[in-house]
């Protein structure tokens, strides 16, 4: 998941747990049953759950790019040198 569908999934996750919340409240209070605004608070989360948690292609439309992998043959050289001058040392020292 890209870092703007991130931000995708939380918007959809919050609209929908709150549009659900509100709208089961006031059915709760217009009946006087607090069971019917929980569980209409609770269907909208699972609802909601089902949407943002998994990957879904609409959350993966602006991929990072990342940095080219550097070439084993130049990290190779590098670690050469290295313990070159290592062993320099270690013969001046003798």
């Amino acid at each position: 998941m890209d870092y703007r569908g991130q931000k995708l999934s939380e918007y959809i996750y919050s609209i929908l747990t709150i549009l659900f919340g509100a709208i089961a409240w006031l059915i709760g209070y217009y009946k006087q049953d607090f069971s019917i605004a929980f569980h209409g608070w609770a269907v909208g989360l699972i609802i909601s759950l089902l949407l943002c948690i998994p990957d879904w292609p609409m959350f993966n439309r602006n991929a990072v790019v990342w940095l080219e992998e550097i070439g084993k043959s130049n990290s190779s050289k590098a670690a050469g040198k290295v313990t070159d001058k290592v062993k320099v040392k270690k013969s001046k020292k003798a």
